[in-house]
């Protein structure tokens, strides 16, 4: 008798113990699973972190780049207008407002054509301005110094 009870309350106890351990067991992987999954969000935030600062990283390279081109075309513009006014025939003997307007005029042609004709054009008016004004002018438009 005294064997049947220690049996029975082994086997009570193992049915008893049987749910406990497969439950137990159960939230292991559930945790196994969890930790695997911070870990991939870990991951995932470190790799977000690091291209983050990379491109923080090539911004503050570039900026000093583009400020010095800015600047650059800033201190430039004044010598690049100058230059652009010489080259326009008879340049001296023009206003302001009509060298900003002979520009536009050519920027506007549509075609090449066009273009070379307002340029016969503007040069024959430069010509008669000249022989107007007694100035004498060279091949480029230019007044020609008197001796």
């Amino acid at each position: 008798m005294r064997t049947r009870t220690i049996v029975t309350t082994l086997v009570v106890g193992a049915l008893i113990a049987a749910p406990v351990i497969a439950s137990a067991q159960q939230s292991g992987k559930r945790n196994g699973a969890e930790a695997q999954q911070r870990a991939q969000v870990e991951r995932v935030q470190r790799d977000l972190d690091r291209d983050r600062f990379q491109d923080r990283d090539r911004d503050r390279v570039t900026e000093p780049e583009q400020d010095r081109d800015r600047i650059q075309d800033r201190t430039n513009a004044p010598d690049e207008a100058k230059q652009a006014e010489e080259r326009i025939y008879g340049h001296e003997l023009m206003t302001d407002a009509e060298r900003l307007a002979y520009q536009e005029r050519l920027r506007n042609a549509s075609t090449e054509q066009e273009r070379e004709q307002i340029m016969a054009q503007h040069r024959e008016e430069i010509q008669v301005r000249a022989r107007n004004r007694n100035v004498q002018i060279d091949e480029a438009g230019n007044p020609v110094p008197e001796d």
